[in-house]
């Protein structure tokens, strides 16, 4: 003990950290006094808090969830509402399934020969089946007087109801128990005419409601009106029994006053006893809904915090002490020894850390001045090497600029070569059959049968067609671009698909014959400007004539909310997949032996958009080629679609 007292009164920086580590141990044990009198009590607060966080956390991601099967409800129901047909319901079911992954199920159902024609039951529903999506029309059963249609019928307003078993024989159900949003629907003239419901499922909300685990042994339950469980780690209870089922009001009151505080939505804590287990159970209500969301902890997991605190103490006080001592050697080297922290400083810069600043001293004595005169010339030679740095990048930069705008101008002179062997190819091929016709008329025309003139001038007009239009499509595709248009023609939808439609039947080959199937009115007029839906349309038919061999062509007209669709359907080959990304690129064509420019579906793209629509490929149809030619419906005086 002589010798240490010894080596401490011989060194100055060792007296200063000796009589800090004094002082210090002197506070922690008075510190460590009081903590022992108050740890309890906040070890407990924290405990408590920490669950109610959990639970809070708990709640809100629940309520989340709720609340997107609430926003995506309402989202559609004004569609709904406003397109009451038997198509239209069956679309919207599967889009709210579609776009919100929480979304089990959706169905509309309606009130009694809402639709005569499907009689006395039609509901529409949608459910999501793995990765897939079933949408049907259900079967009939008597679902008036089932909870999810008649509670919101009653109440008048959109209720959350209890979980139930989606199971109805002879119709396509959910596999899972399910919790459903439901909202009732009224007509213009506010006559209840019918049910929105969106289910989750129960295992999804389990997940939801289980995901957090504030203590090792603590689980989540969720209750429903009546007491039931929707959440529970023994499954056997979900749903069929209530938080009241076999439990004795005189051995387990706590238990039966715990079930009454969360089925009346009340938020707290309560302690039970169960097989001789203290726990500490958290409630509070989910909102809008009448559910009671709980977490259940052990009385142990809460308070063994408190029980591990003696052995959190002493580590801490003892590595207190190291580090405060560690901290004092450092700060006393740190006064004593400047001007080797500046030298190890320079000697790493000088080794090419140039990217690594100088920290500037705020001491006023030489060193202090010798490292700031340091830190600038540092500063100015970092910003040099910068400057060079920047200087070589930019080069680089034009380089690459440069090196693509050759491959670039190299491109354009192989298209631009290409699209002139292949005019010359497409224009070349049909002028030379007109001119050999007409030499062989010219020089036999005396000696050959009417049937042979005959199919020879059918042949010379085909190619002059042809030939003519080729020089269309270049035109149009030369000028597009460039001019206004005025959507100013009045176009009744349905004559014009069968004039258009009739056109086309005369064209070879005549035994492909296009049918036209309209389900617009024949008062449905469209103002845009004819000339390039005509055209547009032509291209479509064309191509569909074209490429189909055998089966049948056919026009569709269907009117959605704010557009009129043309669909073109045939019974071809179809388009290769690789294609399908260059389908509406100019000069683009299947294969190099096909007849044409590569120019018509894009021109015909381009006449849609300036029209104010759009065209594209349905790939869902794989019978064939299905076109989607869209243009906007007429707006009438009053802003509103007609």
């Amino acid at each position: 003990m002589t010798s240490l007292f010894k080596i401490i009164r011989k060194s100055l920086a060792k007296k200063i950290c000796a009589g800090i580590l004094a002082l210090v141990l002197v506070t922690f044990v008075v510190g460590l006094g009081f903590l022992a009198i108050n740890a309890r009590r906040l070890v407990l607060q924290e405990a408590y808090q920490h669950a109610e966080r959990a639970l809070d956390n708990t709640a809100q991601r629940v309520t989340g969830y709720l609340r997107e099967v609430e926003t995506a409800t309402h989202n559609i129901m004004w569609q709904v509402t406003a397109n009451m047909q038997p198509d239209s319901l069956m679309s919207f079911t599967r889009r709210v399934v579609e776009i919100n992954p929480n979304v089990n199920s959706c169905s509309i159902t309606t009130e009694p020969d809402f639709f005569p024609e499907y009689g006395r039951y039609f509901s529409a529903y949608s459910v999501r089946q793995g990765d897939t999506i079933a949408t049907v029309r259900e079967g009939e059963y008597e679902y008036f007087d089932k909870v999810w249609y008649k509670t919101p019928r009653d109440a008048g307003k959109a209720v959350w109801v209890d979980p139930f078993d989606d199971y109805n024989e002879g119709t396509l159900s959910s596999a899972e128990m399910i919790a459903s949003y439901c909202v009732p629907l009224y007509d213009a003239d506010s006559t209840f005419i019918g049910v929105l419901s969106t289910d989750i499922s129960l295992p999804r909300l389990s997940e939801a409601v289980s995901a957090l685990k504030p203590y090792p042994n603590a689980y989540s339950l969720m209750l429903g009106h009546d007491g039931s469980y929707f959440v529970h780690p023994d499954t056997s209870r979900l749903v069929k029994t209530t938080m009241f089922t076999d439990v004795d009001p005189k051995v387990q009151p706590d238990l039966i006053t715990l079930g009454h505080e969360m089925i009346a939505g009340h938020k707290g804590n309560m302690k039970t006893v169960a097989e001789g287990v203290t726990y500490v159970t958290f409630y509070q209500p989910v909102p809008k809904t009448g559910w009671s969301l709980g977490l259940v902890c052990e009385e142990r997991d809460v308070l063994a915090g408190y029980h591990q605190l003696p052995y959190i103490i002493l580590p801490i006080l003892i590595i207190g002490l190291l580090i405060i001592a560690l901290f004092c050697i450092r700060i006393v080297r740190g006064f004593l020894k400047p001007v080797k922290e500046l030298e190890w400083q320079v000697a790493h810069i000088t080794a090419g850390n140039f990217s690594e600043q100088m920290p500037r001293s705020r001491r006023r004595d030489a060193v202090g001045r010798l490292q700031n005169h340091f830190a600038t010339m540092q500063h100015a030679l970092q910003e040099h090497v910068e400057d060079l740095t920047r200087a070589s990048n930019e080069a680089e930069q034009q380089n690459r600029e440069l090196e693509k705008a050759q491959r670039m101008a190299s491109e354009a002179d192989r298209k631009q070569s290409d699209f002139i062997k292949s005019i010359s190819h497409q224009l070349r091929t049909p002028l030379n059959i007109i001119m050999g016709f007409t030499q062989v008329m010219r020089d036999h025309h005396a000696s050959m049968t009417p049937e042979e003139r005959h199919r020879m001038t059918d042949t010379m007009q085909q190619n002059s067609s042809a030939v003519t239009r080729m020089v269309n499509m270049l035109l149009a595709a030369s000028y597009i671009d460039r001019h206004q248009v005025s959507l100013k023609d009045r176009v009744p939808c349905n004559d014009f698909a069968h004039e258009l439609v009739s056109r086309a039947n005369s064209r070879p080959p005549t035994h492909i014959i296009i049918s036209v199937d309209s389900q617009l009115p024949d008062t449905e007029v469209i103002v845009t400007h004819r000339d390039y839906l005509t055209k547009a349309i032509d291209e479509l038919l064309y191509n569909a004539k074209k490429f189909t061999v055998k089966g049948c062509i056919t026009l569709r007209l269907r009117q959605g909310a704010r557009m009129v669709r043309f669909i073109v359907e045939d019974t071809g080959p179809g388009i290769p997949e690789e294609a399908i990304d260059t389908l509406f690129t100019q000069f683009s064509k299947l294969d190099d032996f096909t007849e044409g420019l590569g120019l018509g579906l894009n021109i015909s793209r381009q006449f849609a958009r300036i029209l104010g629509g759009d065209l594209y490929l349905d790939r869902d149809y794989t019978s064939g080629c299905r076109f989607v030619l869209e243009v906007p419906r007429t707006k009438s005086t009053n802003g509103s679609l007609t």
